[in-house]
Order: C-alpha cells, then structure tokens, then sequence
C-alpha cells in the first residue's frame, strides 16, 4: 500500500476497550511499526494502557478518549473547527476500533481530510468479534493493507531495561527477589475466577516446590481477593493497586505468572515471560492469550464450577514445566 508519505507517514489509531482488548490489538500496531519504522503513530485511546505501547516503542503519542470534543466526533456531518480540521488532515492513514455501526466517525474523518480512514463499519476491524480468534479479527485490517505480518516468537511488548530494573526495585520493597512468580487471581467478572483458595494454595506449593516467591498482584476491581487474602495467604505479599506500567515492569521481571481470563494475564503474555492462564466459561479459541510462552488450563467443561476444579497441582506442574523450558530473550 502507498501513502504520501511512504517512508514516515502520520497515522492515527482509535482504540478504546478493556485492558484485554487493547492487548490484542497490538499485533496490528507492532506490524504497521515494523512496515514503517520511521511513521510517526499517535493512539487515542486510554492513557494508562496506552502507555505500555509507548514504553515499549510502538507509538510515539497517546491521547486520551475522554478528552472534551471527542463525542462531536460521533455527530453526524460535523463542522471542524479549523485547528482540528488541520490536525486531522494530518494524517496519511487513521484505523479506528472504535463502535462506529453507522460510519459516522468514517465520514467525518474523511471530511475532515484524512488521507485514509479504516472504521468500524466495516466487519474487519468490528470491535465485535465475529468469528476466529480476537487478535486475528483486529490484525484484519492491517493485512488487508498488504502488511506483512510473519509469526514471531518475540514478546509483543519488549520492556525497556530502566523500567524492568524499576520492577525489580519495587520487588524489592516487598522483601522479594529475582526468583518472583506473579499470581492475580482477579477479573473483570467473579464467574471467570479460579477461586481465591486455590489462588493461596497454589501461592504455598509456589514456595515449597519450586523454591520461589509468590506475589499476589491485585487492582481496583479485585475487592473480594483483597480482603480473603490476609486470611488465606497471610504471609504472602500483596501488590495492589499500581498503575498499568507498574504492573508491567513487575511482570517483566517475574519468572512466571498464573491469572484467570483477564487484561493482566494478556498483559503478561505480550510480555513475553511464561503463563498459565486458566479458563472456565469464555472461549479460549476466541479470547485466550497469545504468545511462545503461554499454556491454556480449561476445566473440563465451559463453566464456573469446572474451573474451580482445576486442582493446584496441575497448575503447578504446568508452570513448573514452561519455566524450565523458557529462554529467555532479554
């Protein structure tokens, strides 16, 4: 495909979703970086997931979704204000994930002067995923672009080493080491959640068969393990409530990780490090992590109480067996 500016154009990205969401839709983004080194690309999205992909080197700037005057962007045949008419004519190519059934934000975009505008109307880059695997759907777009996308074994994230040594500073604030391995036993929803029990056992067999330390990493919306976890795993730190980077720089550090169905455990599979990731009633083929590194635990059918039942030993033996084949690449 040719741009205007072929070798360094001005592109824009629209995204706004879950944490998850955002994750899949990185391999798109790495292959319009590497089909273009030297583009500048800009994202609108949220911020604090957004960040990780500056981080790491695969956008230049990020602006926020929630700024004031994006919903005009939905209003049908909007008049710009020149300043922003300007802005957006800048760019020689916007993809937009954002829901966008009528093509209203397609057609403003377009008048705006935008050089090429991929929107949501159109199926291939549906936020709603119709079919196949989600990172696959989101990738649509930019293939069809005639971008070149070859699997590769490296992390979709690759975390710089000043802010993988902040995560080792911050481990070490909780009394722990290098031989670290992450447990976040939350989710966007209680019904995708291995027990918080068997979290804290797991967190046990963690330190008396693998040698290791476990850390339990815990946000906003994991109330329920919070207040179990004192009583469960009392002796187990607790990293609650960091921002996205932070988590970030820890998980890059950690040996491994286990976690449900969740943007965290997506999080550390683009992250490169080795996972277990366990799943109940979702649909892996559809939303399962991705990455060399990775093992998907299902329960024996697609429910709640089936994931429970995956035993911590299995888990365990899972983890234990990923770790002593990773290699790591940085």
């Amino acid at each position: 495909m040719i741009l205007a500016n072929h070798d360094s154009p001005h592109i824009l990205i629209l995204r706004g979703g879950a944490l998850g969401d955002f994750i899949l839709t990185l391999p798109a983004i790495r292959a319009l970086r590497r089909h273009w080194p030297l583009a500048t690309i800009e994202l609108i999205g949220h911020p604090g997931m957004a960040e990780l992909a500056v981080a790491a080197g695969l956008i230049n700037r990020v602006r926020s979704l929630d700024a004031s005057g994006m919903a005009q962007w939905f209003v049908p045949r909007r008049v710009w204000p020149e300043r922003e008419r300007a802005d957006i004519a800048s760019f020689d190519l916007v993809l937009s994930y954002l829901g966008d059934a009528d093509g209203v934000v397609q057609v403003n975009l377009r008048a705006a002067g935008a050089k090429r505008v991929i929107a949501c109307q159109a199926i291939a880059c549906s936020p709603v995923v119709a079919s196949g695997h989600a990172a696959d759907h989101f990738l649509r777009p930019v293939t069809d672009l005639g971008i070149s996308t070859p699997i590769s074994d490296e992390p979709l994230l690759v975390w710089p080493t000043p802010l993988r040594e902040q995560g080792r500073h911050w481990l070490k604030e909780l009394g722990l080491a290098d031989n670290v391995i992450s447990l976040h036993p939350g989710s966007g929803s209680s019904r995708k959640n291995w027990p918080v029990e068997q979290f804290a056992l797991l967190a046990d067999r963690v330190q008396r068969s693998m040698s290791a330390q476990p850390v339990f990493i815990l946000g906003e919306a994991d109330a329920a393990a919070a207040q179990a976890l004192p009583r469960l795993a009392p002796a187990v730190p607790v990293l609650a409530n960091r921002t996205l980077k932070e988590v970030a720089a820890v998980l890059a550090v950690s040996r491994g990780y286990v976690g449900n169905d969740s943007g965290i455990t997506h999080l550390a599979a683009a992250l490169g490090i080795p996972i277990v990731a366990l799943f109940g009633p979702t649909d892996a083929a559809v939303w399962g992590p991705r990455g060399a590194n990775v093992v998907i635990l299902r329960g024996r059918e697609p429910t709640s109480e089936a994931l429970a039942a995956i035993e911590p030993e299995t888990v365990l033996r899972k983890l234990d067996r990923l770790i002593a084949d990773f290699k790591p690449r940085y």
